[in-house]
């Protein structure tokens, strides 16, 4: 059967947040008979298996694929379900997010009406905090090329995106596997091919905002994830010298570099001797930039970008040697004026008691 829109949701151990995000594509007001679907499972541990066969058991146009071995990253996920889909639109949904409820409608509408080959609509989070994205866009806006606004390419997240298949296939875009930033290198992919891009004014993504991510995510970044962004940014720069497109690699990796910079310097999980080699690993990607301008912007990490460019890596290795030792000091500091605290706390306390059974001495000594 050919349905309207085919949703893509790649997962793994989201058995706390899987039937929410379900439920959201269940509930569209499209009509869920005019959606398909599909979930890949990356070799769960938990019971998100089990919850995918059942959903499936229960609706024919819920559906789910093997994968051949486990990847830790969605692109192959993702890959399976387009090279799976029946239907000539797509869209994806991540495990623990949810759509608003006019979400396929929308893009759909948006998508087919003005034949593009993007629709984009916009994201709040939920969760701790509420965030809107592109406050600065406040109009639908129609792009007949990525040229004509380049502020579009930090627009990366493809989960609030609608793509004819047949745009991806005739195009061969695709998502790098076993490497993060997949999304990045698809999103470039399908910019730079497109022929005209749709932003619509409306919100069509609840993006699931955890306990501290905004605070403290940097600081459990591991080496892991850190290293397989550089593999996706590098696919990315692949995906530029595809299109012959290399002039927007300043546009895109400016950001994107700057924040993974700022992420290896402040994690709590990389020892020194890995940020080391890490940061050699990764320079040549700093090297390929002609102007370094973080975005947003950022003076101390356009000074360490620079020192990279120009193979001064000792000097950087010096910085963050001293931000471990200042961060260390600061910890120091912070533990003592704990315990300073504790301790007055403790002789206000200490004091009360004193103070307390003196009184009660007294009076009892008044009453005899």
């Amino acid at each position: 059967m050919k349905y309207l829109v085919s949703v893509i949701i790649p997962t793994y151990n989201s058995e706390n947040f899987l039937e929410t995000s379900i439920k959201s594509v269940m509930d569209q007001t499209i009509g869920f008979k005019n959606i398909e679907l599909i979930i890949i499972d990356d070799f769960s541990t938990d019971n998100t298996e089990e919850i995918i066969n059942d959903y499936c058991s229960k609706y024919e146009n819920i559906k789910t694929y093997p994968l051949v071995k486990k990847t830790g990253t969605p692109g192959a996920a993702r890959n399976l379900a387009i090279k799976n889909s029946n239907s000539d639109y797509l869209m994806f949904l991540d495990h623990d997010d949810c759509y608003t409820k006019d979400a396929v409608e929308k893009l759909y509408e948006s998508i087919t009406k003005n034949s593009s080959d993007v629709s984009i609509g916009k994201f709040q989070t939920f969760g701790d905090g509420k965030i809107v994205s592109e406050d600065w866009i406040k109009e639908d806006v129609t792009l007949n090329s990525i040229e004509e606004n380049l502020l579009f390419f930090s627009i990366n997240n493809i989960w609030r995106m609608i793509f004819p298949k047949k745009f991806i296939v005739e195009n061969r875009i695709s998502f790098p596997e076993g490497v993060f930033a997949e999304d990045l290198t698809f999103m470039v992919d399908s910019f730079l091919n497109a022929s005209k891009i749709i932003f619509i004014n409306d919100i069509v993504y609840n993006f699931r905002l955890r306990q501290g991510e905004i605070t403290s995510t940097s600081l459990s970044k591991g080496i892991h994830y850190l290293n397989g962004l550089t593999e996706g940014y590098d696919y990315t720069l692949k995906v530029l010298q595809k299109n012959n497109s290399c002039k927007f690699y300043d546009t895109i990796l400016n950001q994107h570099l700057s924040t993974w910079l700022s992420d290896l310097i402040l994690s709590d999980t990389i020892s020194l001797k890995e940020k080391k080699e890490l940061l050699e690993k990764s320079s040549y990607l700093f090297k390929n930039i002609k102007n370094i301008n973080p975005f947003p912007e950022n003076e101390e990490n356009k000074i360490l970008m620079e020192k990279i460019k120009d193979s001064k890596l000792d000097e950087v290795y010096k910085y963050i040697e001293s931000y471990k030792f200042s961060k260390k000091i600061n910890q120091l500091e912070e533990e003592l004026n704990n315990k300073q605290i504790q301790v007055a706390n403790l002789q206000t306390t200490k004091g009360w008691f004193k103070y307390k059974i003196k009184n009660i001495y007294q009076r009892l000594i008044k009453k005899n």
